[in-house]
């Protein structure tokens, strides 16, 4: 099965995720593997080097979407990361 991820923003005190479509996509190879944030997890997406727009949070959510045709087994992973106070300085010490 093959697996595509995409994140989207969740602004603080917003309702829903900001609809600014895919911000990252990620397909797995044919083994299926992806190391994917769990809900809880701090996720950090620098798209500086792109046109895509860079952010950080908290993953608020984690939603999995099965498509099963008589050719293909996909499955599609939404990930909301959502906008936090915490100070990212005290993450990890660089």
């Amino acid at each position: 099965m093959k697996y595509g991820i995409d994140y989207q923003y969740l602004p603080k005190g917003a309702a829903r995720p900001l609809d600014d479509g895919e911000v990252v996509a990620i397909e797995t190879d044919d083994t299926g593997y992806a190391l994917v944030p769990n809900v809880g997890d701090f996720v950090n997406i620098d798209a500086s080097t792109t046109e895509g727009n860079s952010f950080h949070g908290r993953v608020k959510s984690r939603l999995f979407t099965y498509v099963l045709t008589p050719s293909q087994k996909y499955c599609s992973v939404n990930i909301v990361v959502e906008e936090t106070d915490d100070d990212w300085g005290m993450l990890v010490k660089e």
